[in-house]
């Protein structure tokens, strides 16, 4: 399970969570507060990191493809 797969359960576990139990109504309230702005920030956080992974690995492959053609046109250079 990856750090992002926990955040979210941590989110929807805290969004199911009963505050009442806690004690007093104020306590209730913060924390009812807390866990709708950990929900939507976490979602906020993850629309705008989604993309991060495949930007990182097309960069990877971009950066491997230029290293093998540099490679081929050293080797072809000494060659010739």
């Amino acid at each position: 399970m990856s750090s992002g797969d926990d955040m979210r359960n941590a989110a929807r576990e805290l969004a199911g969570t009963d505050a009442s139990r806690l004690g007093t109504s104020e306590l209730t309230s913060r924390c009812e507060d807390f866990a709708d702005s950990w929900d939507y920030g976490f979602g906020q956080l993850s629309d705008l990191t989604s993309g991060i992974g495949d930007v990182a690995n097309n960069a990877a492959d971009t950066l491997t493809a230029t290293d093998e053609e540099l490679e081929a046109t050293i080797r072809n250079a000494n060659q010739g």
